[in-house]
Parts: structure tokens; sequence; C-alpha cells
């Protein structure tokens, strides 16, 4: 561009020189620069003031200033800082706001690398409770079914033994030459095993709600939590088996259905139904499970019954449904992998310790000690991931759909004790005596005898106290990342 117009390159207007005349006339006060340390600059009218100060004396410009993105840098209004009408909200397009993060992840929506390394977190930071907890259900929900399959191995042991000895021989041609007993032991094991499972579920969903919160809770705690909430999620899981049942029931009626029309019809009509018909099936169980998922945490947290936990896991994964299970899938990828390198080595030695001493007492002993040692070792390592996978899952839609994240900043800045209770929704919590400390049906949180912290509103939507106004959709609106409150401006 030209500059014949007197202009710097920005288009600011050139200052006058000491002995260059002002466009108001006369001559124009002297500009001396002062290096820091060698001096104050002249006081006069010349010299510089910072915006609303009277002198030199009144500090430091703006700018570049400690505070950065979060101060009065970048003038009075900078990002995020104190503007003249109140708290500004950061602009849009630079980056993720600041938020605080008292435990295991920062209390904003979270990514896909904050839910994983939030899982690996409270595990790392609070193994007490997570991996002892773990190891404790585990091995004691874990001995039915070691004993049946250490039966199963020695029976697998002495079956290939007499193959081998007599190819011909009764156990080739016998279709069942395991003993009963270990198949039903094995079998009843693995609901033993799922029972577990579901008492374990509870205890680290409560362990990784308090690790949020900064908490680093023990295993008497986590009890503590959990243990009026285990009856709502033996509810849940209860539910659960039966929507498995039903799906099993519409397989078994899948199967009989298809090959009866290709007795009574035509071969080609059942193989189409059985073709079609399966994969269907398969994404039903996949799709259900995926809206279900969030049920135990939902019930542990929100102090929900069984009922009302699918209800209320059905509504949050709605139009997340691919996120959920992009997520839950890669989390069981992971935990089958370091479960199978855990468990092969233990079960292969079982395996082989049952066919090279098929006839000895102690075989079937340590065989069932080994798969036992396996079993343990790959479920106290692997659920524990899953179930802190889950529960931020949870946690993360709830911030991106009621604004969790700003009422646990509110929480956690207020200072008081916190709980399991602050994941309580508002609706619940409505009825909370007046002084105690409250979560208002608006989102923002009620120290006692104090003001709402952060305002109103919700993280995406709601609208502001008192008004019709609704909330800006880019989360900032209503007191936003900083405090505020009806009235502030954004």
């Amino acid at each position: 561009m030209s500059h014949d117009d007197g202009r710097d390159r920005w288009g600011h207007e050139p200052h006058p020189g000491p002995d260059q005349p002002s466009e108001a006339g006369g001559a124009g006060p002297e500009y001396r620069w002062t290096a820091p340390g060698q001096g104050a600059p002249p006081s006069g009218e010349g010299a510089w003031a910072a915006p609303g100060g009277t002198g030199p004396e009144s500090g430091p410009g703006p700018g570049y200033g400690h505070e950065g993105y979060g101060g009065p840098g970048w003038g009075q209004g900078g990002y995020s800082g104190q503007g003249a009408d109140g708290p500004a909200a950061p602009p849009p397009g630079y980056g993720r706001p600041w938020a605080p993060r008292p435990g295991v992840v920062t209390l904003r929506p979270m990514t896909l690398g904050d839910i994983y390394n939030g899982a690996f977190g409270y595990i790392r930071q609070n193994p007490k409770a997570t991996l002892g907890l773990a190891l404790i259900v585990t091995a004691l929900f874990s001995i039915v079914s070691s004993i049946g399959m250490g039966g199963y191995l020695a029976d697998y042991g002495r079956v290939m033994q007499e193959t081998l000895d007599d190819p011909s021989g009764p156990a080739a041609g016998d279709p069942t030459p395991f003993e009963l007993w270990s198949i039903v032991t094995m079998y009843a094991g693995i609901l033993v095993s799922y029972i577990g499972q579901i008492v374990l579920t509870g205890l680290l969903a409560a362990v990784v709600g308090l690790a949020v919160l900064g908490r680093r809770p023990t295993m008497r705690e986590a009890l503590q939590v959990a243990r009026g909430r285990l009856p709502a999620v033996f509810g849940v899981a209860l539910l659960l088996l039966l929507l498995i049942l039903l799906w099993t029931a519409l397989a078994v009626g899948l199967i009989f259905g298809a090959v009866l029309l290709g007795t009574a019809v035509h071969p080609v009509a059942g193989v189409v139904t059985g073709v079609l018909g399966v994969p269907a099936l398969i994404v039903l169980a996949v799709w259900i499970y995926v809206r279900t998922s969030l049920a135990m945490p939902v019930a542990v947290l929100e102090r929900a019954g069984p009922a009302s936990a699918l209800a209320r896991s059905w509504r949050l994964t709605h139009h997340s449904w691919w996120r959920v299970f992009g997520l839950l899938l890669l989390a069981q990828i992971l935990v089958s992998i370091v479960v199978n390198l855990l468990s092969t080595p233990f079960t292969g030695a079982a395996m082989v310790l049952a066919f090279i001493a098929p006839e000895s007492a102690w075989a079937p002993a340590v065989a069932t000690a080994l798969a036992y040692v396996g079993t343990v070792l790959a479920g106290a390592l692997g659920t524990p991931f899953v179930i802190g996978v889950t529960t931020l899952l949870y946690i993360d839609l709830r911030m991106r759909r009621e604004g969790l994240d700003l009422k646990l900043q509110a929480a956690t800045q207020s200072g008081e004790h916190l709980d399991a209770e602050v994941y309580v929704p508002d609706e619940a919590a409505a009825g909370a005596p007046a002084g105690s400390g409250s979560y208002g049906q608006s989102g923002g949180y009620t120290p006692p005898g104090g003001d709402p912290y952060y305002g109103g509103g919700a993280y995406y939507g709601g609208a502001q106290p008192g008004t019709s106004q609704s909330r800006p959709q880019d989360g900032h609106g209503w007191g936003g990342y900083g405090q505020g409150g009806p009235g502030t401006s954004a």
C-alpha cells in the first residue's frame, strides 16, 4: 500500500518530533526515551500514561502482561479478562477455554485422549482402591469358574491321552467326554463372575466420580458410597440380563424360522432369512448395548432406580451413539489385548500340565491354580479401565448436555467437602434444605448463605434466570467459564 499520506504501515498517525509543530499548532512536547532502570521519563503532558491513569506513576500499561490470555493483558477487556462491564468470555476460535483440574480430568467436555488418560489416571493415582478392590472382588467371584475350568482341563488332558493311546477307543466316539460337574461348574462360574463384575462396577464407578473431584477415596470410603447403591446396580444388571434373554429368544426363533422356511417353502428362503436376520440381530444387540451402557454409572452417581437408570442412559446417548460406540469398542479392544497377554500363559501352562500328567493327582489342582491366577490378573487389570472409560463417558455427556462441568467447577471452587452427591441432577436436588448448599434448577451452585456461582444455565442452551432469553450456544453465556451470573456481560 502507499504511504504518501504520511501514515506508517499500520495506518497510524506519526508522532510529531520535538521540533515539529503538532496539528494543534506550536511545538510538540519533547519525547525522550529512557532505558529501563535509568530513571523515570519526564513528567508532564508529554509523558506516557496508562489508560485511565494520570501519569507514569499509574503503573505499567497494558499489553503482554503476566496474565496473558486469562487476565487484563491486551487491554482492559482482554481475552477472558475483566472487561468494563464484567468478565468477558473467551472469543470463539482461540482453542478450548481454560478450566480447573482438581482431579484426573479437566472440568470441561472431554476428548478421547482426556477420557482414556483419566481412565488410566484414576488407577495410577489411587491403586489401593482401584486395583485393591478389583483384586479382592475378582478373586472372590472367580473361584467357582476356576474350579470348573480346572476340571474341564483335566478331562481334556485325559481324553486327549486316551485318544492318542487308542484312536478307535471309547473316548474317540464319546460325544460328551467331559464330566458333567466340570461343565456345570464352569458355566455357573461365569454367572458368579458376572455378579462380581456388577459389584466391582458399582464400587469403581464411585471411585471414578470422586477422582474427578480430586478425591482419593480409600476402599472403605468407596464401599460406603456404593453400599446403598448396590441393590439398584443389581436391578440394572437384572434388567440387562432380561434383555439378553429376550435377544437370545429372538435368535433361537430366527434359526427355527429359517429352518422352517427352508424345509417348507424353499431352501433359498431359509438361507436368505438366515443371512439377513443374523446380521440384523447382531446390529440390534450392539445398538441396545451402547444405548444402555451408561446405566451402571447413572445408578451409582445419580442414585437412580434400575428402570430410571436405563431410561437415563438411553436419553444421554441420544445423538451420541457413534461416539460412545467407538470409545467403548476401542477400550474393549485394548483390554482384550492385555487380558489375552496376561491369561494365555497361565491357561496354556494348565493345558500342557493336564496333557502331560493326566493321571497325576496333583495335576488338576495345579491346573486349577494356574487358571485361577490368570483369571484374577486379567480381570483385576482390565476391568477397572473399562469401568473408568464408561463412567467418564457418562460425565462427559452430562457436561455437553447439561452443563455439569460448570456445576463441578463451582462446587470444587466453593471449598466445601464434596462427595458423590454432587452428581445428583438438579431435579433430584431441588428439595435440599435451605442454607445447606444446593444445586439450583439453573445449574449454578449455591453454597451455604452465599450467592450462586457461575450464574444459571447449562453448557449448551438453557434460559437465563428470570428471563426467557436462551443461553448462547458457545457455552460462555451467563457466567461462562469465568465467575459471573445473571446480569453478567458475556
